[in-house]
């Protein structure tokens, strides 16, 4: 049973993960202007590059993480694992500045623009701090940043479960919704990894992670 349910939790997921990628795509076709757009600065030529770029880096992302966490592709396709972990990591630490510009640039004012800039911040930070550690051979240290990495990437996933919840379930008005999902996205994803790591690391012996 409980095979089950962890294979049908591994199933959402992904077709969560994937349904948000296919999504993020829809943002390059030419004759589609979400309603949100009409309210940003679509004359600026440098938030216009830092968005899309930031939306297009972000899917590649998201799209890699749940294969750059394959055993299978891990242990028998190492140079693939490598290969796809540069793109992953470079799609971040450009995206993740991209992102950093556009955040101040949230609807609905300083709130959701702080919670979305701080977003950045921690993209970028555990992104380098993963890439940095398999650059010096600590392959746990590396897993566990990894881990915080794609929790903040899951924060295009999240986000959109959340405002919706918000929007149609609770009733609540977007210039409220917007700056709680701003923080909500991302904050308890790292919570949650922190303390799945948590409880690895009692279940084993201390190695050089951090």
């Amino acid at each position: 049973m409980l095979t089950f349910f962890q294979k049908t939790g591994t199933y959402l997921a992904l077709l969560l993960i994937f349904g948000v990628v296919l999504y993020a795509l829809t943002y390059f076709v030419p004759s589609y202007q979400p309603g949100f757009l009409r309210q940003k600065p679509l004359d600026n030529s440098l938030w216009r590059l830092a968005f899309w770029t930031h939306i297009g880096l972000g899917a590649v992302a998201l799209a890699l993480g749940p294969f750059q966490f394959s055993t299978r592709i891990r242990n028998r396709r190492r140079q693939l694992h490598r290969s796809l972990g540069k793109v992953y990591v470079g799609s971040i630490l450009v995206g993740s500045v991209c992102a950093f510009y556009a955040a101040g640039f949230a609807s609905t004012g300083w709130v959701a623009a702080t919670g979305f800039a701080l977003l950045a911040v921690a993209w970028f930070y555990t992104t380098f701090r993963a890439y940095r550690a398999i650059r010096q051979g600590q392959t746990e240290t590396h897993r566990r940043w990894m881990y915080r990495s794609y929790a903040t990437t899951l924060a295009a996933v999240t986000l959109r479960i959340i405002l919706p919840v918000e929007l149609a379930l609770l009733h609540l008005p977007f210039s409220t919704a917007y700056p709680i999902v701003a923080w909500l996205c991302w904050v308890p994803n790292l919570l949650v990894v922190e303390w799945w790591l948590s409880r690895q690391s009692a279940r084993r012996p201390r190695r050089e992670y951090a």
